[in-house]
């Protein structure tokens, strides 16, 4: 008896999971200068209340920060391996960036720290993620032999 022949992933898998990958990655170099102490990448990156609103950033939400991240970098990897870990890792950093956002915009003034643009690109990072979570989800579903 021979084995059933794997499918092939399709090519919008590879794309959407590079792409995430690519985001987190970039993420993650953020994350690193911060916790570095780089300040002028801080100031030049967060503008001049940057470096405030990262002084006293809590160690719970810099853990929760970096379960985001290592979340966002794993769930791609994983997809892209056929793993069938990929949509519960995905729904992780979607859950753990959405915590973050609304503590975040809640009880550290995010929204005026570091500005409108930086909200709105970390909000669109949030849905991206749910959105790649859901395609985790839905590959899973659909791909035979996962």
């Amino acid at each position: 008896m021979s084995a059933l022949p794997r499918r092939r992933r399709p090519w919008h898998l590879w794309l959407f999971a590079v792409t995430i990958l690519a985001l987190y990655v970039m993420g993650g170099l953020d994350f690193l200068r911060i916790q570095a102490g780089n300040a002028a990448y801080v100031a030049d990156t967060f503008g001049p209340r940057g470096a405030d609103y990262f002084d006293g950033y809590p160690f719970g939400l810099r853990a929760l920060w970096a379960v985001n991240l290592l979340a966002g970098v794993s769930a791609p990897l994983l997809l892209m391996a056929r793993h069938r870990w990929s949509a519960p890792t995905a729904a992780l950093a979607t859950i753990a960036q959405a915590v973050l956002l609304v503590v975040t915009f809640a009880s550290r003034d995010r929204w005026e720290a570091l500005g409108a643009p930086l909200a709105w690109f970390d909000i669109g990072i949030g849905a991206v993620t749910a959105v790649f979570a859901l395609y985790c989800y839905r590959m899973r579903r659909i791909t035979a032999r996962w």
